[in-house]
């Protein structure tokens, strides 16, 4: 910037200072056209070395940090994830659940040992009436729906404890970077860095919170199966009542007078 001024400077001179006259010697010719572009260019080069100070005073105004101490100001305490510690397991069958819900896996194994076990129906499932087999084929349904739900909560429970010691460890990073005072931490694009490191983390937050929630809904979903499976069969029940009532109150109560009118004490 400096070279251009001093290039403007000279041309304004060397401009301005008279100059020998072609017919005669010592005649002064002065120029007043080369005299106002040479004012002209001065005065632009003036200007543009306005507007690239005021730029630069903005960026060291932008880079100058905050005169405090960000990490002892700003710092914020994390709460550790805490795993699933019964306080009794009197039959030891809690222990593959509890290993689980806390490090992850397959939960199918550690569901089995700590619940009662669905056995089948047996051969004499074929020898009920259909509108039983119904009822009992959709308790079934609605067991084994529950304990899919199950499985698969204890499992993504597991995954996120599992996961949870290395999230906390990237965090804590991201937080020590974006309170360091080290200047090559503080540049534009560290920054925008650090930005986008907290996007992605935030991102994966809101999926596993989504996760979770999915899991509720499918929780809910099985116990609103359980309880709809429970009104429509009082209601069929209600149903057969009016249907097949009278019929079956004639089978049993028909013969009532007949035999009261046929009674004699021995």
């Amino acid at each position: 910037m400096r070279k251009r001024i001093t290039k403007a400077l000279l041309a304004v001179m060397f401009l301005a200072t008279p100059l020998l006259a072609v017919l005669g010697v010592g005649d002064i010719v002065f120029d007043p056209t080369s005299y106002a572009n040479a004012i002209l260019m001065l005065a632009e080069l003036v200007k543009n070395y306005e507007q690239l100070k005021a730029q630069f005073d903005l960026q060291t105004f932008l880079a100058t940090q905050v005169p405090v101490d960000m990490t002892a100001r700003y710092r914020t305490p994390a709460n550790a994830w805490q795993g699933l510690q019964p306080p009794y397991d009197r039959f030891s069958n809690l222990s593959a659940w509890t290993q689980e819900v806390n490090q992850g896996g397959q939960a199918i194994n550690a569901y089995n040992s700590a619940s009662i076990e669905l056995k089948p129906y047996g051969s004499g499932f074929s020898q009920l009436a259909s509108d039983e087999q119904l009822k009992i084929a959709s308790q079934y349904a609605s067991v084994e729906l529950a304990d899919g739900t199950n499985i698969e909560s204890m499992e993504t429970i597991g995954r996120l404890r599992a996961n949870a010691q290395a999230a906390d460890q990237a965090l804590a990073g991201l937080e020590s970077d974006s309170l360091s005072s080290d200047p090559t931490m503080n540049s534009e694009i560290a920054v925008l860095n650090k930005i986008n490191a907290a996007t992605v983390a935030n991102i994966r937050t809101a999926r596993d919170t989504n996760s979770l929630l999915l899991i509720t809904l499918e929780q809910q979903l099985a116990d609103s199966k359980l309880r709809r499976d429970a009104e429509v069969s009082e209601i069929n029940t209600q149903i057969a009542r009016l249907e097949q009532g009278a019929a079956v109150k004639a089978q049993y109560t028909s013969t009532i007078t007949q035999t009261l009118r046929s009674f004699r004490w021995q």
